[in-house]
């Protein structure tokens, strides 16, 4: 994983160093926010940055063939190919052992798919193509871990010439730096402290506790400082570029149920999903449960090619299609909705995780 501090101090850098020549110039703007990114592929991993070079070439080639193509359905199913791109690191194995998946491999893929599927769907031209496919590809802030979106809106921002937002973009990126550095680094030294315990307890009720309870709500506490950190670092440093990148969070804790838990947590993937995924497949199926279900399982699938993370996305799936319309109906109250949904997003979490393994 990037080193909080580092990548703070990157982030500043980049920022700053953009202020201090051309502040305005989109193209400047455009330098100083993917330069830094793909030097820290490459710091981390030089072949995550080859990586990235060759989905960014195939997703320009996708793009162009796109151009020359009459069929406005096959204009329109045409960049889904590049989400084959996902499946490479595992069935390749090269990256088994590295922080790719930490780098944002998963992102930057679904960010090209969407900027050139935009692309072709507004009839945009190469000059606006090429900066937008690597800003999708290369912000710096948006590489550990989202959000999703398209680059060909973040390249019109840039060249809108919006001064930045000092006082937000600099509030945003410190309290990311906070969650990743201070409360996700308590979290994992009382994750140690709780595993220390399980191992030398002998005590079987507390070690049920310690297994059941305990390791799951740390586990889910540590990937929602790391993730919630990493996103608002994101968008402060795109309001310091003059830009806004999409909110990933909105209090997932007060979700209402499951379907309320989607709205609020990593919502420009679950936005990305309803949008090229459900939709989809709900036209050429008519069948919407099949279709949540499907989408879903292609977002587990997405994080990790694992049974676990595929128990995650057949889970949501299911939960969302049948149990939550069933529970509405059987008029659970909103209280024991709320607190099972939320043990229930917690329990799936620690399938996909390992953390009862």
């Amino acid at each position: 994983m990037v080193d909080p501090v580092s990548f703070l101090l990157l982030l500043l850098l980049a920022a700053g160093l953009s202020h201090l020549t051309y502040a305005y110039d989109a193209r400047n703007r455009l330098f100083w926010s993917c330069m830094p990114g793909a030097a820290l592929l490459f710091a981390v991993h030089p072949l995550a940055l080859l990586f990235a070079l060759a989905s960014l070439v195939i997703g320009g080639g996708v793009y162009l063939a796109g151009r020359h193509v009459d069929s406005a359905r096959i204009k329109a199913r045409l960049p889904y190919a590049i989400l084959l791109l996902l499946f490479a690191p595992d069935a390749t194995g090269v990256f088994t052992a590295s922080p790719i998946l930490w780098l944002g491999s998963a992102f930057f893929i679904i960010r090209q798919m969407m900027t050139v599927a935009a692309a072709l769907k507004e009839r945009r031209g190469s000059s606006d193509v090429a900066p937008a496919l690597l800003l999708a590809t290369f912000f710096v802030a948006a590489l550990p871990s989202g959000p999703v979106f398209n680059g060909l809106c973040i390249w019109d921002q840039l060249k809108a010439g919006h001064g930045p937002d000092y006082p937000d973009g600099l509030t945003r990126l410190f309290e990311g730096f906070v969650y990743v550095f201070a409360i996700a680094g308590i979290v994992d030294v009382a994750m140690e402290y709780a595993g220390s315990m399980f191992a030398h307890s002998g005590n079987l009720a507390a070690i049920l506790a310690l297994r059941l309870l305990v390791e799951p709500l740390l586990g889910f506490g540590f990937l929602f400082a790391t993730f919630y950190g990493h996103s608002r670092m994101a968008e402060g440093t795109a309001l310091l570029f003059g830009c806004e990148v999409p909110q990933n969070f909105d209090k997932p804790h007060l979700a209402r149920d499951l379907a309320d838990f989607w709205k609020r947590w990593h919502r420009s993937m679950a936005d990305f999903v309803m949008q090229y995924v459900y939709l989809p497949l709900l036209v050429s199926t008519s069948r919407p449960k099949l279709a949540l279900i499907a989408a879903f399982v292609f977002m587990g699938m997405w994080h990790e090619f694992t049974l676990g993370f595929m128990i995650w996305g057949l889970g949501h799936g299911i939960g969302l299609a049948i149990v939550l319309p069933w529970a509405r109906r059987l008029g659970v109250p909103a209280l024991v909705l709320r607190i099972l949904s939320l043990v229930y997003v917690i329990a799936l979490s620690s399938v996909a995780h390992g953390v009862w393994r």
